[in-house]
């Protein structure tokens, strides 16, 4: 029920504030990275290497985010790990 209720908060905010806080929307993309790479099996040493591999020159500074994500991911129970994930993240982040 949280969650689709973080869902609802993210739909309800403007696309403005997505702009406003670029370090949600890439943790954000971290983790559907994570959700995606979990879906398909891959462990999760494995995940955080090929996610911060893709974090490189002026983006490195988001290298240190990615463990606390996809870890956070890979403790999702399966019934709470689905399409959703990344936008209510993003929804939390967003309203802090």
């Amino acid at each position: 029920m949280r969650r689709f209720a973080l869902i609802a908060t993210l739909l309800a905010l403007p696309m403005t504030a997505q702009a406003e806080n670029p370090m949600c929307a890439t943790s954000g993309d971290i983790v559907t990275a994570a959700v995606e790479a979990r879906g398909a099996g891959i462990e999760s040493p494995e995940a955080i290497e090929a996610i911060s591999a893709g974090y490189t020159g002026d983006e490195a500074r988001y290298q240190n985010a990615v463990q606390p994500l996809v870890d956070w991911v890979y403790s999702l129970s399966e019934e709470q790990l689905g399409d959703g994930v990344a936008e209510a993240y993003l929804a939390a982040c967003l309203a802090q």
